[in-house]
């Protein structure tokens, strides 16, 4: 067998960083058509900045000197310290050569040394009326004993396609169910009078939204200072940040926040992050004004930008309703694999 070697990534190796990106760039268009490819201005700074309730390290295969595959290691460090979030690719011209099963062995042990015992990570598969996805992935990690533990739907909403006169009638009719709630809205930076609100809203999305019973994701440990410092990270590399929340007015509570992600230099895609609305505040239409409110907003600030990627649990019936009422469609289903370590 060729030689197969591990190095860590270093961000100031402007050659493996680009054959890095060029690579994971040629793994989407293979095995995931119409998912967002990777912006090279971001992916540097993401080399760059995280975090700082983050761990990250990222590392290339390279097979007879030339880089074929990677691997990037999340670890929690305030809370979900058990676990770590796995992205491994590999090339598509170089596969079944064993790059992948040297990735996972090297992952295993990595994660091992760091006193992690479960390993988290995500594969797709096509779904009726989207594109064909390549399902290698699937059964690569299945084979190296990665269980299917929970599934998303991914879907796209292409904005030159949504009729603005819909989307008016729904936000006027769910406002109409939402008296005493104001919306706020803002860019890269929550106002102070409700930060504490946005960051339990983060904290819900680790306990509220559907998960399979085998998921091992537990209560995030979220406060003031981990919202300002992402703010900053996300300011940092670049990334536009347009966030809604709506307020309950007579109590102040926060009871809903959405966000879209717009990586610099794309002009093309952008993802949405977190919706979220307080169990004591549903039904009454939050979500659908938070989502067309936000919509909007990207509008404004990025009018030629088309696509928006989101994912959902497949169980989530009124998020999903909800989504693709504003113009989101099925694009591939993503399910998150995780392996136990025995110790």
């Amino acid at each position: 067998m060729s030689d197969i070697d591990i190095i860590p990534i270093d961000p100031l190796d402007a050659e493996v960083v680009g054959a890095w990106i060029a690579m994971q760039n040629a793994v989407i268009a293979h095995d995931r058509p119409g998912d967002a490819p990777y912006s090279p201005s971001h992916q540097r700074l993401r080399l760059l900045l995280h975090a700082s309730a983050v761990d990250v390290e990222r590392y290339a295969a390279r097979l007879d000197g030339v880089l074929v595959g990677s691997v990037e290691l999340v670890f929690y460090l305030t809370d979900n310290q058990h676990l770590v979030s796995v992205e491994l690719e590999v090339h598509p011209d170089c596969r079944r050569r064993g790059v992948g099963t040297r990735l996972v062995e090297f992952v295993e042990q990595r994660a091992a040394e760091r006193g992690r015992d479960t390993l988290l990570a995500g594969v797709a598969e096509s779904v009726e009326g989207g594109p064909a996805f390549d399902h290698a992935g699937r059964e690569f990690a299945k084979a190296r004993g990665y269980a299917s533990v929970d599934n998303e739907i991914h879907r796209r909403n292409d904005l030159f396609a949504v009729e603005d006169d819909d989307l008016a009638k729904l936000y006027a009719d769910a406002w109409a169910k939402a008296a005493g709630y104001e919306l706020i809205q803002w860019v890269n930076h929550a106002p102070d009078d409700i930060v504490e609100g946005i960051a339990a809203m983060r904290a819900r999305m680790y306990t509220d939204p559907p998960m399979g019973e085998e998921l091992d994701i537990r209560p995030a440990v979220y406060d003031v200072a981990r919202v300002r410092d992402e703010e900053r990270v996300r300011a940092d590399r670049g990334e536009l940040q347009l966030a809604a929340a709506v307020r309950h007015v007579e109590s102040g509570e926060v009871a809903g926040l959405t966000d879209i992600l717009v990586p610099p230099g794309s002009e093309t895609h952008a993802g949405q992050n977190d919706t979220i609305v307080d169990p004591s505040h549903r039904g009454r239409r939050l979500g659908t004004i938070l989502k067309i409110a936000n919509q909007r907003l990207l509008r404004e600030y990025r009018p030629k930008l088309r696509y928006v990627h989101t994912w959902n649990a497949e169980s989530n019936a009124h998020m999903i309703a909800i989504n693709e009422a504003v113009g989101y469609r099925r694009l591939c289903r993503d399910i998150d694999v995780q392996k136990k370590l025995t110790k």
